[in-house]
């Protein structure tokens, strides 16, 4: 742990997703530090197996959700709210990627990467909202990627549902700002999980007209698996000392590759928008001076 000062750890935090990966390490980190997580998975028994001893039988809650399912997502809420009497902060960090030129995504493999990466996050907030308006407080993260940032070569729908996550995350901080709600979108760099190795992010029908995707894809999950530079231990620090702090942070860019990138978008949006700004910019009716009509 770090010298991270933590100002209270009476707090509550649901988490999704919290048997592997980054959910797992949150997890962990949370109950290490003495706060109260509720945690979700397909399989309560592997998320309680996984927590292992850091789950302290007053301090930790294990769920089994659906989260493509509202009845489970609320039966899990009210779960929550009999054990510990509240939620202060959702993690919404259930997520997986499917890979291959956009040709090769079937339309049932890019739907249900939109199912968990964006549908479950709606489900999950639709639901927990009015617990957190009638609180007048509460806290959300929401674990983007730097595939929101920028497309990236074969993994088409994975940054579509990322920008996706995005744009909700902004929209929904403005409607639930006034009850005391913040929202927060964590664009993450490649952190060092078991998400290149799933079976789902293998392209199954390969294409061969697309042999520059496939050696881009290749070397990813040839060599960059396991090799991920961003340690999953070290984010929960920082979403701690956001959700500490005061004011609204937007977007949390977590990483060097991930504040790198976000510097190079900027830049191509501007040169791109100056590039054509002399026609784009002249676009609107043109109007009349109401001072010229005859009286």
């Amino acid at each position: 742990m770090s010298s991270l000062e933590i100002k209270s750890n009476d707090k509550v935090w649901f988490v999704t997703g919290a048997s592997r990966g980054i959910g797992l390490a949150l997890t962990k980190g949370l109950l290490a530090y003495g706060f109260k997580v509720v945690g979700t998975s397909r399989d309560r028994q592997n998320l309680i197996n996984a927590v292992g001893n850091f789950g302290y039988r007053d301090h930790f809650l294990a769920v089994q959700v659906d989260l493509l399912n509202e009845d489970s997502i609320r039966q899990s809420l009210n779960d929550a709210l009999s054990k510990f009497g509240r939620i202060d902060v959702v993690v919404n960090n259930a997520g997986f990627s499917i890979s291959g030129a956009l040709e090769e995504n079937t339309d049932k493999q890019v739907r249900s990467n939109f199912d968990i990466n964006v549908f479950a996050v709606f489900n999950v907030l639709r639901n927990v909202s009015p617990i957190l308006r009638n609180q007048r407080s509460g806290y959300v993260f929401n674990i983007s990627s730097v595939g929101g940032l920028q497309g990236v070569i074969a993994h088409s729908a994975y940054c579509a549902t990322k920008f996706a996550l995005d744009g909700l995350s902004e929209s929904y901080a403005q409607e639930v700002k006034p009850f005391g709600i913040r929202v927060t979108t964590v664009n993450l760099g490649a952190a060092r999980t078991t998400i290149l190795d799933a079976d789902a992010y293998k392209p199954k029908n390969r294409i061969e007209a697309y042999k520059q995707v496939h050696s881009v894809l290749d070397f990813i999950i040839n060599q960059y698996s396991g090799n991920q530079p961003v340690d999953p231990s070290k984010i929960l620090d920082i979403l701690i000392r956001v959700y500490q702090s005061e004011g609204d942070t937007m977007h949390l860019f977590v990483s060097p590759e991930s504040n790198q990138l976000l510097k190079i978008r900027a830049e191509q949006l501007f040169k791109d928008q100056k590039r054509w700004e002399e026609f784009t910019t002249q676009t609107d009716f043109e109007t009349t001076n109401t001072n010229m009509i005859p009286q």
